[in-house]
């Protein structure tokens, strides 16, 4: 009895879907792994560790987090040109040898230019490791699975930052400051084995996958250029839009951080729902209209709580906020993937790319606080409205010219 040809088509992608998942098992544990490093070391108890623990002064925090930016924006497109030349798992290896010799530097010094030495070494090999993890996601799935493993990999990283965090305020009640780095190289230890795990020849053959997987045809010759321009503006206005909120909520509001972690609870919760429901309902082709609605939802959103005088209104609008915003952050990184995936050398487009986005993170912070600066934080806040408006126009307007 032979099966027709529809049968044999459902038979290999059923087949195709369950390798992907087992593919998509080792990347969540990197994004897990990597994530949880940076929020434990390099945000959350390297402020309790240079403040507390080495008497720094108060600005040495915000010198760490610029250099782990720094380094990153300019490790992004080295370490894509090496991807494109070096297997995976080499690449892994690399970024395992710069996040020890990070940590031993700042093991060995106990000094707060020792941390911030060492936090330079550790952020190139944190920045490898994402670039991996995302090469990974665009050679192993299908464009239109991208959404749904970007969902994925956003939810793990909302995981992985708490876990972070919680473990970083409970080591910073202790006087073993060691044991937070020793922590830290045990996670940078997992990511590194579960990104070997994912660079094995048996995970890739499973997913029809290769190390040198052939690109996907670009939608026209200027897609990419599309996407610098794109990812600049996006993750500019995105930083941007933190730099304002934080002030807004607790200077101009006069909230605690308690009253805001509470106000924010269901718009926390509808976020983590927005993303995995726009992931896996996303498509290639269709999702720069979908962030088009996205960012509308939001810069109204944004429009409405700049004029927000009272606490509980704040609560209730920042749920359609963080719904809009839960739902941009699988499209995004999905169509990053598409457009790195659109011709020759993908490693290489995929470390521009990054460049972008760190760029954008450098510049938006800059732009507000001066907007905030001259004009108030309210002004700021409407600022950043008319920004994610903007990008409302733009991504309408390019879905008709720019398949992502």
């Amino acid at each position: 009895m032979r099966l027709s040809v529809t049968a044999i088509s459902e038979t290999s992608q059923s087949i195709r879907s369950r390798a992907g998942l087992r593919a998509l098992v080792p990347i969540l544990g990197a994004v897990f792994a990597t994530d949880a490093m940076t929020a434990l070391v390099v945000i959350g108890y390297g402020n309790s560790y240079l403040i507390k623990t080495l008497d720094s002064p108060a600005s040495y925090p915000a010198y760490a987090l610029g250099l782990y930016g720094l380094v990153k924006l300019i490790s992004a497109p080295i370490g894509g040109r090496i991807l494109d030349r070096v297997r995976p798992g080499l690449v892994a290896l690399m970024a395992c040898v710069l996040d020890l010799a990070g940590y031993g530097v700042i093991l060995a010094t106990h000094s707060a230019w020792g941390y911030l030495a060492g936090v330079g070494v550790l952020s190139t090999g944190i920045a490898l490791a994402w670039l991996i993890v995302f090469h990974a996601v665009g050679g192993t799935s299908a464009p239109s699975e991208r959404g749904s493993a970007t969902a994925y990999m956003g939810l793990t990283s909302i995981a992985a930052t708490g876990m972070g965090f919680g473990v970083a305020a409970l080591v910073g009640e202790t006087r073993y400051w060691q044991s937070a780095f020793a922590i830290g190289i045990l996670l940078a230890l997992v990511s590194t084995a579960a990104l070997l795990r994912l660079a094995s020849p048996t995970v890739l053959q499973a997913v029809g996958a290769t190390p040198s997987r052939p690109p996907e045809p670009a939608s026209q010759p200027s897609v990419r250029r599309f996407a610098f321009v794109f990812a600049f503006a996006h993750f500019g206005v995105m930083t941007a839009m933190l730099g304002a909120f934080g002030p807004f909520a607790l200077r101009t509001l006069g909230l605690s951080l308690l009253q805001v972690a509470f106000l924010l609870a269901p718009a926390a919760a509808g976020g983590a729902a927005a993303m995995y429901l726009a992931g896996r309902s996303s498509r290639h082709g269709r999702r720069l209209r979908e962030l088009a609605i996205l960012y509308a939802l939001a810069a109204a959103a944004l429009l409405v709580m700049c004029a927000v005088q009272h606490a509980l209104l704040f609560g209730l609008i920042a749920v359609p906020l963080a719904i809009a915003l839960g739902g941009v952050y699988p499209l995004m990184n999905a169509s990053l993937l598409d457009a790195a995936r659109a011709g020759e050398r993908s490693g290489s487009a995929l470390g521009w790319l990054f460049f972008a986005e760190g760029l954008g993170s450098v510049v938006g912070p800059l732009a507000i606080g001066m907007m905030i600066e001259l004009a108030g934080v309210r002004a700021g806040l409407f600022g950043m409205g008319i920004g994610v408006l903007a990008l409302a126009v733009a991504a309408g307007g390019a879905s008709r010219v720019v398949r992502l």
